[in-house]
This record gives structure tokens, sequence and C-alpha cells, in this order.
């Protein structure tokens, strides 16, 4: 039986609301963006989840890590790299073994402690229906060396687009965490390693009844901070989101997530996901808001997300943005949808389709297809500002940018996204750093 504990309960949130009151003025304003700089390996991609942080910020000890997979040598690998100012990149370090090929590359730190994921077996070198399985590899000193790559699913199988997360939670381990969608089944499968223990056998905490040529797919999301822990994942064909949560503290134990019925109850988000526009949800944290995590996605009219601060999660979402004017431009969609927990507010940042001539204006295969990167920010999560252009199409090389990954704090907005040609004949991962300003 489930033994509730408050000893911890309402720390985070009452940190998270007194950072909210007192530094709310400076994130509810708009960002000022850095040229941009290249994340360095040539031919390179992810999907967002991708870029992490260790240590403190405005600190010598604060450094980035981002993942990314890149088909420069085959087989196609995911590699690491770090910045201590997301302007200058580290050498990349290959991550998968020589007999692999890696897709979807996914990274999460907590202390010094970084894992970084990944599913093998889905490229276009590979022959349909071959097997995929997650695989994981942990870094105990924020990234300058690796150890080998961890299976985490059977050998033989199918999996879809895994994601990490990692926390330090208020009992003292810190705990990592990975979740997929089991490609035959449509379980929704969730891991956890707490502390020096071993990986937790896999539980389900859902479903996805949504099929596509490769299998289930649900696109399930993660993200965690200190003992609250969340994932969605979309569980149909018509785009319905739904998501799950658990409080370590009220279970009073750091090890609790590898008990399904220690979770909080599946909630259906009252707006669903545009299948139509490819989208995804993804969920944020930050250890800098203790208490707080998020989910995004995009709907068909515009971009929403939710805060979760507890296990049980409100349906209800909140509008970032509707499809209309930003800048010079009319957008008809968008996707890639993250909006960042910082101190004092939210980031948000999505991929936007300009209207055009498709009928479909996110058909990012298309010729005439254009997406920018935009960002918004708000001070309590209510009202967001106007879009700013992050990154935009005017590039015959970049007509399509993606897949923004995000690390806010007090001052400062890391983001490394994807550029891209429609045809993937260029296509490279790149970097900005951006200022929130009064």
């Amino acid at each position: 039986m489930r033994r509730r504990t408050v000893r911890h309960v309402g720390r985070g949130l009452a940190l998270a609301s007194g950072l909210i009151a007192v530094l709310a003025p400076a994130s509810s304003a708009a960002i000022s963006w850095s040229p941009q700089s290249d994340v360095p390996r040539a031919f390179s991609w992810n999907y967002g989840n991708a870029l992490d942080f260790t240590g403190m910020p405005d600190d010598p000890s604060f450094r980035l890590t981002d993942v990314f997979v890149s088909d420069a040598t085959l087989p196609q690998a995911a590699f690491a790299t770090s910045s201590s100012d997301g302007v200058g990149w580290s050498r990349p370090r290959r991550l998968s073994t020589t007999n692999v090929n890696a897709e979807n590359p996914t990274v999460a730190a907590a202390g010094r402690r970084v894992v970084a994921g990944w599913m093998t077996g889905l490229s276009p070198y590979d022959p349909m229906g071959a097997a995929r399985r997650v695989q994981v590899t942990i870094s105990s000193d924020r990234g300058s060396t690796w150890g080998g790559p961890k299976n985490l699913s059977p050998r033989g199988g199918a999996v879809d687009y895994p994601v990490v997360a990692a926390s330090r939670t208020t009992f003292g381990p810190i705990n990592l965490y990975a979740i997929w969608v089991d490609a035959e089944t449509g379980k929704v499968i969730f891991r956890e390693r707490s502390g020096a223990a071993p990986w937790s056998p896999p539980i389900t905490l859902g479903a996805t009844t949504w099929q596509r040529s490769t299998g289930f797919s649900g696109f399930a999301n993660i993200a965690a901070v200190g003992d609250l822990i969340t994932v969605a994942w979309i569980a149909d064909g018509s785009g319905t989101v739904k998501a799950r949560a658990i409080d370590l503290s009220a279970s009073g134990s750091p090890s609790a997530a590898a008990t399904a019925s220690e979770w909080g109850p599946r909630t259906t988000m009252s707006q669903p996901l545009s299948l139509a526009q490819h989208g995804y949800p993804v969920v944020a944290a930050s250890p800098l808001v203790p208490g707080v995590v998020t989910i995004a996605w995009n709907t068909g009219k515009g971009q929403v997300f939710v805060q979760v601060t507890g296990e049980t999660i409100g349906p209800d979402a909140t509008t970032i943005w509707k499809n209309g004017v930003a800048g010079a431009f009319t957008y008809r969609g968008g996707y890639a949808t993250v909006v960042e927990p910082a101190p004092g507010g939210f980031v948000a940042m999505w991929a936007a389709c300009r209207d055009t001539s498709l009928l479909r204006d996110c058909n990012v295969r298309s010729s005439e297809a254009r997406v920018d990167l935009l960002s918004s920010t708000s001070a309590d999560g209510s009202v967001f500002t106007d879009p700013v252009l992050v990154s935009g199409a005017g590039k015959p090389t970049r007509r399509i940018n993606d897949a923004p990954s995000l690390v806010a704090t007090t001052g400062d907005v890391f983001v490394q996204y994807n550029g891209s040609t429609p045809n993937r004949s260029a296509y490279d991962v790149f970097a900005r750093v951006g200022t929130i300003s009064p």
C-alpha cells in the first residue's frame, strides 16, 4: 500500500512561486538573440531534448552538454559536445559503438552526472523491419568521459524514440530515467536508476494505439526536477495527449517511480495535438525552478502548454500563441513546441510554418515549405509576449528551422536547433544565445 509522507511536499512549490514573484519582470520581456554558431560536426540533427547543463550559471563551473546524430561517417553515430558559453563548442565525442546506427539522441543532467540515450537500428541505412533498441551511456564527470552503452530494451525488439531525464531527489540520490514506446505493443515503457542501484525492471505507464509504418508510435516524453517526474505521450491517431506524474516525496522513497501503482492517475488533455503538423509533446523542467514541470504541444490552431506541480495534472492548457501574423510573416501551423521553466517565468519556442501555397504548410518535405524558429516569454505562464524570430528560413540551406532544445537561466537563454533544406541536401545543428532584457 502506498505510504504518504508529507515532509517534502510543498517545499519546491513555495520556492518556485517565490522566484516567479521576485524575478518575473525580466522573464516577461523579449529576448535579444546573438549571432548563430555551429555545433561542430557535419551532417548532424536531433529532435529536441538534446541540451542540458551542469554547474551553476554565472560560475566557471557552468557547462552545456549537447547531443546529436551525424551520418558524416557510417554507421551514423550519437555524439556529445560541450560549451561554457553556448558559442564555442568542444570537439564531439562519439557515444555509440561502431557496429550500430544511432538515431534520436537525448540527454539530461543532474549534479555532475549526465545521461545520454538513443535508439539503434532506424536510419536510411537499415533494412525495413530492422531491430531497434534503447541504449544509454552515463558520465559521472559532467561529460568529460563516458561509460560504455547500456541496453535498456530487449534484443530483437522495436522501440519508438526514447527520451531520458535526470534529477537530484530530496532524499539525496541522483536518479536517472528513460521512457519510450514499445513499437510492437504500443505500451509506454519506463525504467529508473536510483543512485548507484542498477536500472529497474521495465514498467508500463500507459499505451498508444497510433501506428505508423515503423510500428506503434507515441513519442513518449519525460522530464524531472527534484522529486517530481512527469511523462506525456500521444495516445491515439486523433492526437490525444495523455500525461502522468509522480512525486517521490509523497511515496517516501527515492525509487518509488519504479512501481507503476505509485504514479498519479493518467490525465487526458482537453486539446489534442495536431498530427497533421507532425507534432509531439515535449516535457521540460529545470533545477533552477524547483517543483515545476511543463508539457507543451501544438494544436491545429496554435501552441499550448500546461504546468505540472504535483501528481494531479489539470487537463486544460494555456495558449502560448495562436496561428497568425508575427513580424513580417503569417503562420498557419507549428510543431516541436517546448516551454522551459526559467527563474522568474517561462521561455517558449517552436517551429512556425509560414503561410505558403501548400495545402499543409508544415509539410517540411516540400521544396516550398518555410519554417521559422520563434520564441516568446511569460512571467507567470498565463500571458506570453509576441513571438520573436530566432532563426529564419531566408537562407537556401536553412529553409527548415526546428527541434529546439532550451536551457534558461536568470538572464540568458541557450538554444540548440536544426537547420536544413526540405530535401535534406543540407542539414546541421546550430546554437544561439539570447539575453532577456527588462
